[in-house]
């Protein structure tokens, strides 16, 4: 990050002094320009053809984040090969773990590129061209790595899918995109059991094999399937369908469609997210390069399951291979054989740059963990954590007792649309325990009044809490959502409700007076607003973390038709039953009135069985709210869908809920 700030001072002459002064020049109209040429050269893209200017149709900088405009018109390059090209070819690039073990197979960058370079031939041979959609079912290995490059260097778009999601999970997505090949693993591990794929894939066959548009279906193993299926084929024999072509790379528009990701699916049908390959490959490199601090010697060990290769973090795991860096990908469960097995492959891949969901670090804190005396973890400069809110003790833990006290921890905050972190961790600023240290760099983050009535927006003062707005273009913004209409369901997820000069995310946070530092404070459709007071789910959940007997809680506002006003109802999962009592309940209401106000204690608050979570490990607060308000919920992405019916009777009359609550205390 110091590198970069010496590099645009004496490229522009100009005198920034440290991380804000950077950012502020990186989003401010009259210079935004400049910085992303800056970075463009400073990350080394790999462009065959250069780029001579940022925008072609603005003057300056355009002032509208959609349509999203055109980064870089004029350059050329292909994902594949910029990831690919001018490396070691004896270096490692891939560690590859099984779950559970601490053995791993390595792959070399040249066995990657040969690799690559036979998928593409087969590739060519099928028939698949630039702008054709190749999907896969597939778990995070090497194959999902080969497979991905080899359609990105032909300039096919590259579609994965969880083969965690259940038949129609699956095809809610495939039958959108349409796509010509599709690869699937034919079982995968996790938890310590083998589960058998060939049910699934025989479903979703009978509605693909329908559309003349799909090729085949490539069983990724040598194996043949147990079961025939029209298309269907092993891998071996779709590698035979080579003439030896050499690998070579179509250098496309830096805009060219290479990924397609999907919203979670939790509100409906999953929408469909085209994204550049030159806007992934920047915005990414630059989380990691700037932000985090990966160096082309670094092991980087991004925990992404089978279920997160459609999401965005496999991308991220995929892009940080272009700064060089040797990847260690790990296909199964976090927590087999237990919660405490992560460390060991820290310590024996000496990886340095270790990233992982919140959720992970709170267990290995609830576990008693030390790994920093348990283990030899040496190599370690930083963990980073993403996917939900990191708790203030949890980072308070990460010091005192869990990580050596040298490692970075670096919390941030982006998703699968925007292809990037909006606010992230610095090198270059201190940490604070209940914050995000920064915004990222060229993200024009701001913090908007909720329902202003303006369309607008209107800025709130620091330290209140509001919207997370994006006021200026970046070149990760969605190409278009794919399907019929995508423009228009592009424009309805992030514009509609300040226009075209405000990307909304849909998060709720709060920017320090003192620190400048960033708190998220939940899901701002989930914002709490008894009486006109506004609060985010967090600040309620921070409390009540510090009661250890409360394994997990969901906190949401109800109002149904026939209610006047919101009432807020907390939900606490208590394992133990003789532990649900009314003096628990009692303790924290008054806890949370100490440390945050009368205000912000629950009118209701209920003991459950389970809470539900998504397929990628999120809380799902909007289903619970939806439930309790008496909507229409509609999700196949729900991990433990039997969590839902427990929050039905909450509907119903306040009788019927104080019924549930004293219930629930006696059990």
């Amino acid at each position: 990050m110091a590198k970069f700030i010496d590099y645009c001072n004496h490229r522009y002459r100009i005198r920034l002094a440290g991380y804000h002064e950077l950012h502020n020049w990186s989003v401010d109209p009259a210079t935004a320009s400049d910085f992303w040429m800056a970075l463009f050269e400073f990350l080394d893209m790999g462009a065959t053809v250069k780029p001579t200017k940022v925008f072609t149709k603005y003057q300056g900088h355009p002032k509208k984040l959609y349509p999203s405009p055109e980064f870089f018109p004029d350059t050329r390059l292909n994902f594949a090969g910029s990831l690919l090209s001018n490396r070691d070819p004896n270096a490692v690039a891939i560690l590859e773990v099984q779950e559970g073990s601490l053995d791993a197979t390595e792959v070399t960058w040249e066995m990657l590129n040969r690799r690559v370079e036979r998928v593409a031939d087969a590739m060519r041979s099928t028939g698949i061209e630039k702008g054709d959609r190749v999907a896969a079912l597939i778990a995070n290995t090497e194959q999902a790595i080969t497979f991905c490059l080899a359609a990105l260097s032909i300039g096919a778009i590259w579609s994965s899918i969880s083969p965690d999601f259940g038949p129609q999970g699956i095809l809610d997505r495939l039958v959108q995109v349409k796509p010509k090949l599709l690869f699937a693993n034919t079982s995968v591990i996790y938890n310590g059991k083998v589960r058998n794929l060939m049910p699934t894939i025989i479903n979703i066959a009978k509605v693909l094999t329908k559309d003349d548009s799909l090729a085949s279906i490539i069983f990724a193993s040598n194996q043949p399937a147990t079961v025939a299926i029209p298309k269907g084929i092993n891998l071996m024999t779709f590698l035979s369908r080579g003439t030896g072509r050499k690998l070579s790379f179509e250098q496309l528009p830096f805009n060219h469609p290479a990924f397609i990701l999907y919203s979670s699916g939790t509100t409906g049908v999953p929408k469909c997210i085209v994204h550049s390959a030159g806007g992934v490959m920047l915005q990414i490199k630059k989380d990691y390069i700037l932000h985090t601090g990966v160096l082309p010697t670094d092991t980087v060990f991004q925990y992404t399951t089978a279920i997160q290769t459609s999401w965005v973090m496999w991308v991220f795991v995929l892009t940080v291979m272009s700064t060089g860096a040797t990847v260690v990908l790990y296909s199964g469960s976090p927590l087999y054989p237990d919660v405490k097995f992560f460390p060991k492959i820290l310590s024996k891949f000496k990886v340095s740059v270790f990233g992982t969901s919140a959720k992970y670090l709170t267990d290995l804190m609830a576990s008693k963990a030390k790994p920093r005396n348990e283990h030899d973890l040496s190599a370690l400069r930083k963990v980073t954590s993403t996917g939900s809110v990191l708790p203030a003790d949890v980072a308070i833990w990460f010091y005192e007792h869990g990580f050596p006290k040298g490692v970075q921890l670096m919390s941030g905050s982006g998703g699968t649309d925007c292809s990037c972190s909006f606010v992230t961790g610095n090198p270059l600023l201190p940490l604070y325990a209940d914050e995000i240290q920064a915004k990222s760099l060229g993200m024009a983050v701001q913090v908007f009044e909720l329902d202003s009535g303006n369309e607008k927006g209107r800025p709130v003062p620091l330290g209140e809490l509001g919207e997370l707005v994006c006021t200026q273009p970046f070149p990760s913004q969605p190409v278009t959502f794919w399907g019929p209409d995508g423009d228009k369901r592009y424009f309805d997820s992030y514009f509609e409700m300040f226009g075209t000069s405000g990307w909304v995310q849909g998060d709720l946070i709060r920017i320090s007076k003192a620190t400048r530092g960033v708190q998220m404070l939940g899901r701002s459709d989930g914002v709490l607003n008894p009486s006109g007071v506004r609060f985010g789910s967090a600040e309620i959940y921070n409390v009540v973390r510090q009661f250890p007997v409360v394994e997990d809680s969901v906190c949401v506002g109800r109002r149904r038709s026939q209610d006047n006003d919101e009432v807020v109802m907390l939900f606490l999962k208590v394992p133990k039953r003789s532990q649900r009592t009314e003096d628990l309940i009692s303790k924290i209401r008054s806890r949370i009135e100490r440390d945050l106000s009368k205000r912000h204690v629950p009118k209701f608050v209920f003991y459950v069985d389970d809470i539900p979570y998504s397929t990628v490990g999120k809380k799902l607060e909007t289903v619970v709210k939806n439930i309790v308000c008496g909507r229409q919920v509609e999700s196949n992405v729900v991990g433990n869908p039997e969590s839902l019916a427990l929050y039905e009777p909450y509907f119903k009359s306040e009788e019927i809920a104080r019924k549930c609550a004293t219930e629930s205390s006696k059990l």
